[in-house]
């Protein structure tokens, strides 16, 4: 990944965070890697939140935010 605060910055506005010209295992472990860097970064600043990873109609994986 890139620019790793980015991506948590995008995920955290926006819900979900896609990946591009990342194959199917990859985006699966970029996904996990995000979800978890946006959750420990919003416990640090005192926000519960909840993300995880999800996957297309073409088996790509994209980091989102799960409400419950």
């Amino acid at each position: 990944m890139k620019n790793m605060k980015e991506a948590v910055r995008r995920l955290q506005k926006d819900g979900e965070y896609r990946f591009e010209g990342l194959g199917r295992e990859e985006s699966r472990r970029a996904a996990t890697t995000l979800a978890k860097a946006a959750m420990k970064e919003d416990q640090e600043n005192g926000i519960q939140s909840n993300f995880g990873i999800a996957r297309d109609a073409f088996g790509y994986y994209f980091a989102a935010q799960i409400n419950d």
